[in-house]
């Protein structure tokens, strides 16, 4: 039997680099050689595609771009061409066909659509969601405003801009007749924990919004509320939608700090049977809603008896201890499996 020649994506020129290595480190490892034909393809920091043929520890330690056997490498929007042009140094180039891509991309150009319209161009099925999907997904604004529209509870928030900066000190007054502190500032569309910041007053908050605007021209500015932390991974498409085990985010306290400095993911989290079953249908309606094909991390809060879903991750981490790759072990999945399922799901979709 042929094996499947799969392209793995990762790096990237965002702040997500580093964790983009570490997935790619994984998915690269745990890809059977009997099975797979595997092309890593590398973007640098700067922004250069490189091929690289390397041992994959050099991807893990941030040494593989340095290799003097990487080269040039673009994936062809021709669907013609099917897959990868290599580039040599002395401009020769060559072609190599691809049956699917698996990105590990994170972050601002990795989720946001720009891959993912490539990768439709180019007819090449690939793990990741539509184009479209990855728009809605990536930017904060855009995905509370999608999941309120179906009557999917979020948190509470409101928007500054970046070219509301002469009238910020009433746009501030603004969002405080609508929230109340503590709130939770972070760049519109960036990586969750990139230029976000907890408030607890307005001056704390108009710094924060100037940090979130260094990454982004919208700020999101949510309701920060007490409560449980549930996660969920999705997969499938309109006709096929899986639904893994639940686990929960638990945050733990330094004793003399009111600031949180650690958390553990607990598997099968304490849920009574409806808040299990309402959480697994939130996670379906959301992710028929925003037309995935694919996979997806979701984080619901649970306070009182609200349950909102607040983040959705299209290109969640792939290292084995990652909440998806976890909770795919939790429904029954080896490391390799949960690789295997991913990319089928992906073959049997059209590009």
């Amino acid at each position: 039997m042929a094996k499947t020649r799969i392209a793995v994506l990762f790096g990237g020129a965002t702040k997500d680099h580093k964790v983009s290595l570490v997935s790619a480190y994984y998915v690269l490892k745990g890809l059977s050689p009997d099975k797979y034909d595997v092309t890593p393809i590398g973007i640098t920091r700067a922004g250069r595609w490189l091929y690289f043929p390397g041992d994959y520890e050099e991807i893990i330690n941030g040494t593989w771009e340095m290799s003097s056997d990487c080269c040039s490498a673009i994936i062809s929007p021709d669907p013609l061409h099917a897959g990868i042009i290599t580039i040599m140094a002395d401009g020769v180039t060559a072609f190599k066909r691809i049956d699917v891509v698996m990105s590990s991309l994170h972050g601002k150009y990795g989720s946001c659509g720009r891959i993912q319209g490539l990768l439709k161009l180019s007819k090449i099925p690939y793990v990741d969601c539509n184009p479209e999907t990855a728009v809605y997904c990536m930017d904060k604004a855009l995905t509370h405003l999608v999941l309120a529209s179906v009557g999917i509870d979020v948190p509470g928030y409101a928007l500054l801009e970046r070219s509301e900066m002469n009238i910020i000190d009433e746009k501030i007054k603004e969002i405080e007749k609508k929230l109340r502190y503590p709130v939770y500032v972070s760049a519109s569309s960036c990586s969750t924990s990139i230029g976000a910041n907890k408030v607890t007053n307005s001056d704390e908050l108009k710094r924060a919004a100037k940090i979130a605007f260094s990454h982004h021209h919208t700020a999101v500015v949510e309701e920060d509320l007490c409560g449980r932390t549930i996660e969920c991974g999705v997969m499938g498409s309109s006709y096929d939608v899986e639904i893994t085990e639940l686990g929960e985010i638990v945050k733990k306290r330094d004793i003399n700090s009111s600031v949180y400095y650690t958390a553990d993911f607990i598997s099968a989290p304490d849920l009574t049977a409806e808040q299990n079953e309402r959480i697994r249908a939130i996670a379906k309606k959301a992710f028929l809603c925003l037309n995935f094909n694919g996979c997806a991390k979701m984080s619901f809060r649970i306070s009182g008896d609200r349950i909102m879903l607040r983040r959705i991750a299209p290109i969640p981490g792939f290292a084995p201890e990652s909440a998806l790759m976890i909770l795919m072990r939790e429904s029954g999945y080896t490391y390799s499996e949960a690789l295997d399922r991913l990319i089928g799901i992906a073959l049997d979709s059209d590009a």
